[in-house]
Order: C-alpha cells, then structure tokens, then sequence
C-alpha cells in the first residue's frame, strides 16, 4: 500500500470522542477516574468512621450524660452536612462557570485543610486555654469548614462525561459508586479498630496524606473543563439558597430536640427560638430564589430545566434514597451496637435487658457491615456497565425494588443476626443502583454547560435526605419505647430503652421510601447514549 493510501485510511478512521465532545483520550479519562474515586473512598472512609467514633465522644469531651450532650454530639455530622449542602450546588455552578478543575481544587484544598487541623482541635483548644467540654465546638467549627468539601462531588462527576466516551460513562459512575462503598468498609472497620484502639483523633490523622496526594495529583494531571458558561456569579440567588437550604436543615436538625412546634425551643440571645422559625426563614429565602431567578439574566438555577420529567423524577429520587441510606446506617449501627446492659454505671454493673440490640463493639460491629459493603463494591460497575445497554430506568427501578426487599425483610427478622447482616446488603446495593442511574438520567437530560449545577443540585437533594434519614430514626425510635427492670448488686432498677416496635418501624420506613420511588421511576424517560455520543431512545 502506498504512503499516499496509508495517509487517506488514517484520516478517514474514525475518531472516539467523550460524551462531552472532547476526543477520548484512554490515558487521561483513567486518571480523572482514578482522581474522582479516590475522592469518594477518602470522603465516605472520613464520614463513616465518625460513626463508630459516636459512642467516644461523651467520655473525651467530659460531657455529662443528658440529651442536651447527645444532641451537641450530633452536630459533627449536622454542620459538615448542613454546610455542605449549600456549598453543593453553589460549586457546581461555580464549576460551570470558572472552570471543573479549578474549583474541584479549591474544594478539595479546603477539605484537606480540613481533615488535617479536626484531629488536632483538642490539642488547638488546650493551647488556646478552651475548657474540654468546650473543646467539641472547635471540631464542630472545623467539620463546617470540611462540609465546604462536599463541592467536589458534582464537579467530579460531571468531569467524567467529559474524558469517558458514551458508553462508558455508566460504568466510570459505577466504579465511582463502589469507591463509596469501599470507603464505607474501610471507615466501619478501620475507623471502629482506630478510634477503639488509639482514639478518634487518630482516624484523622490517617487520612491526611491520601488527601495531601490528591490535591497534589489533580493539580498536576487533570485538564480544565473544554465547556465554560460565561456569565458572573448570580449573588442574590446564591444567598436566598444558601439561606434557604441552612434554615431547612436548622430546623430539621434540632425539632426533634426541640419539639417540631414549640416557638421556645431555645434561646438567641435575649430572644426565644424554635424549629418554625427556622422553616419560616426557610420558607422566605426559597420563595425570594424562586422570584429572583424567574427575572435574574444570569440565574444560578435555571427553573425551568428543574421542571424537565427526568430532573424532577431523579432530584425528588435523590431525596428519597438519601433518607433511605442514612435510615440503614444509622439503624443497623444502633441495632449492632445497642444494649443496656453495662458493666459501669453509679449502681455498678447492670444486667437483665431482654429488649432489641445486640450490644457489639464499634470494631465488631464494623465487620458484620463487610458483606454489605463488599455487595455495593462489587455490583457498583456491574450495574453501571448495564445502564449503558438498557438505559438508567430499569437499573433506578430495580434499585428500589432492592431497597423494599430488604427493608422488609428487616421489620421481621431484625433480631435474626444473620439477616441482619444479609438484608441491608439488599438495600445498599439498591441504593448504589439508584444512584449511578440518577447521574446518568441528568447527564442524558441536560447541556454539557449545565451539568455542574445540575449534578450539584441532585447532590443537594441527596444530603437533604441524609440530614432528614438520622433525625428520622431518632423521632421514631424516642417515640417506641419502654421500661425495662434490669438488676445490679443492691437489686432492681427501672431503666428507659427502645423497643422492637422502634426498629420495626424504622425498616418499614425504608420499605416505603424504596416503594415511593419505584413509582416515581416510572415516570422517567428512558435514555442512553448512542454509539456517535448522541442521545437515543433506550
């Protein structure tokens, strides 16, 4: 073959290009995934291991044994949730603006930052002379600041319809997916044998050179975004979302300490407080986003692309498996762990507790939620790879269908070990389902130059959920409960605790939510990509 020919077929081979229109380069598309995954296992690992930490704080912080204290405690998840759900869809916008790689890493400095000063806040604290009680606020103050993190998530994910060609990008988002769920095993386990053996601070310190090396290697190796939106920040619709989003959460987080109705809740000052007022304001500042983006030239949020079916179906979706999820873990880490039966108390060791909980160390209990775990790892590609065959519907239904399975299996055999180790597999699985289908319906469903602010208002949706998914399973099991008459060495006391009708009603609840948004799934249009890149009937 002459030179001449060999030039015309090189030319005229075809070229593979990303779903986002940039040519697909295998090498640096690995990367982005090896970056973005990375993120997801580091972040999960960091939240999850917090919760095994839970039952240490009380006793470190020398805080006394009162509801006020539990309720203090709550706050190191509240505030990193509270703050990074307003900073969510406020980086995705960002991102579309100033550029994907550019606030991925300012995002993910600021989580690195972070990380790296919350493991030192009670020597901080000891050095600037703050009491040890006081000490928790100082890690309380840091978690908000890691909360400001949670902005890489709709940037990551919406880089990689960008490097990954169209029928790969289910799969990337599945892998990314199973990272979560990797990072959860390795927090349960990991952070429950740390934070047992050598204290909560040191689960922190663990994690700051991973974080240290991915701020440096996205630095170094990922290329900005070919798709920039230009238009300037839209200020006012910025604000009244980030008002909105922090009163709802306010509210949500402490009615249930507080009472849902009682205007007195607290005091601000020389003024009473209460959870309506929060949903007041809340009220307020959405109603003011609403009206300022209908006539805003550059709107944060363009409300009519909210409207589109598959938006709406995967943003209400969003926030259905965001309380299902956190409904799981922290029911089945209450389960795992719960007894009252002690071998300390002011009247000596207690005994005699016949209700639910199978009293488990923070490590054992870690390693009875492997299989779960190692279940969303391992089907996490598999169904992403399938989306890209048969389209995200089926695979957000069959997800659903998985969450109800399991969470009704659990209201019968909740006091059953085994199954109490099996079912919340189902339900995980489900979950990790519902949410790589959910990344590809708005990518199918939205411009390359909207999908930061689109993937980052999902994201938003999904940490609503998770905020209302613990105060959720605190209401119903402080709304079951019981007296129990346990013996010590002078004889019987009467003790408070939760009953089998609590958790019962707890995994009923998941079994809705997965029932609620099967329906709503059946609502969505179903998409795939072409072989070209282009957007087809699934």
């Amino acid at each position: 073959m002459s030179p001449e020919a060999t030039s015309n077929v090189s030319a005229s081979a075809p070229v593979m290009t990303a779903a986002g229109g940039r040519v697909y380069n295998p090498r640096a598309a690995t990367v982005v995934l090896v970056i973005i995954a990375g993120m997801a296992l580091m972040v999960t690992y960091v939240e999850t291991m917090v919760l095994p930490a839970f039952s240490t704080f009380q006793a470190f912080f020398e805080l006394p044994a009162t509801s006020q204290s539990t309720a203090t405690i709550t706050w190191i998840v509240s505030a990193y949730l509270l703050v990074g759900t307003i900073a969510t869809p406020i980086f995705g916008r960002l991102g579309d603006i100033y550029g994907k790689k550019r606030m991925l890493l300012v995002a993910m400095s600021i989580y690195a930052a972070a990380v790296t000063v919350a493991g030192f806040t009670p020597n901080i604290g000891s050095a600037l002379g703050v009491s040890t009680p006081n000490q928790i606020y100082l890690l309380i103050g840091v978690r908000a600041i890691q909360g400001i993190g949670m902005g890489m998530f709709p940037l990551g994910f919406a880089m990689l319809p960008e490097v990954f060609p169209a029928a790969r990008v289910g799969e990337s988002q599945g892998i990314v997916s199973a990272m979560f769920a990797a990072g959860a095993a390795l927090g349960l386990v990991g952070g429950g044998w740390i934070s047992q053996s050598y204290g909560w601070q040191v689960t922190y310190h663990t994690v700051i050179p991973v974080a240290i090396i991915l701020v440096v290697a996205a630095a170094l190796l990922l290329r900005e975004s070919p798709t920039l939106v230009k238009e300037s920040v839209d200020i006012p619709g910025v604000s009244s979302l980030g008002l909105g989003l922090a009163m709802l959460l306010l509210g949500i987080t402490e009615g249930a300490d507080w009472g849902w109705t009682n205007f007195n809740g607290a005091s601000l000052g020389p003024l009473p407080w209460g959870a309506p007022e929060f949903f007041i304001l809340a009220a307020v500042g959405f109603a003011f986003f609403v009206w300022w983006e209908d006539r805003a030239k550059e709107p944060v949020v363009r409300l009519a692309s909210l409207k589109i079916r598959n938006i709406l179906v995967s943003n209400v979706n969003g926030l259905l498996v965001g309380v299902a999820m956190f409904l799981m873990f922290v029911t089945d880490t209450i389960l795992f762990e719960y007894t009252l039966n002690t071998g300390s108390s002011p009247l000596g060791p207690l005994t005699g507790y016949t209700g639910p909980g199978f009293g488990f160390t923070p490590l054992t209990m870690g390693l009875l939620t492997l299989p779960a775990a190692l279940g969303m790892l391992t089907f996490g590609p598999i169904l992403g790879r399938r989306i890209g065959r048969v389209g995200p519907k089926p695979i957000m239904m069959l997800g659903f269908v998985l969450i109800s399975i399991g969470g009704f299996g659990l209201i019968w055999l909740n006091h059953i070990l085994i199954a109490v180790v099996i079912l919340p597999m189902l339900v995980l699985v489900g979950i990790v389902g519902v949410l790589i289908a959910m990344s590809n319906v708005i990518v199918l469903s939205v411009s390359p130059k909207e999908l930061g602010i689109q993937t980052g208002m999902n994201q938003t949706f999904r940490n609503l959920g998770s905020a209302i998914g613990p105060v959720l399973v605190a209401s119903i099991l402080a709304s079951f409960t019981t007296t129990y008459l346990l013996t010590y060495s002078g004889g019987t006391i009467p003790v408070s605790g939760f009953t089998d009708a609590g958790f019962q009603t707890c995994f009923a609840a998941v079994t809705l939510l997965g029932v609620v948004g099967f329906g709503f799934s059946l609502a969505l249009r179903n998409y795939r990509f072409a072989a070209d890149g282009t957007r087809e009937d699934a």
